[in-house]
């Protein structure tokens, strides 16, 4: 499976947007989970819905968190993803 890994560290409150195509999947890992995630173990993570090409969530002020963006065909392509970063 492609994917696409982005990494946001605690701090300020705000919102995250993600523009991409409704067959990719989002996912927010805490650290722990995501090194889980990359040994292929079991993890515990925030599946976020992507609805009409978008979707979005408060992003996390403590702490280091992973978005993840799965791909689950063959035609996966990270120009196909647009990140937005907003302040509450």
């Amino acid at each position: 499976m492609n994917s696409i890994h982005h990494k946001i560290r605690g701090s300020y409150p705000g919102f995250i947007g993600i523009e991409l195509p409704n067959e990719y999947e989002v996912i927010l890992l805490d650290e722990e989970n995501f090194n889980a995630y990359r040994k292929n173990e079991a993890y515990n993570a925030l599946k976020v819905e992507v609805k009409n090409q978008y979707c979005h969530f408060v992003k996390p002020i403590e702490g280091s968190w992973h978005v993840v963006i799965e791909g689950k065909n063959c035609n996966f392509s990270p120009q196909k993803v647009n990140i937005i970063y907003k302040a509450a």
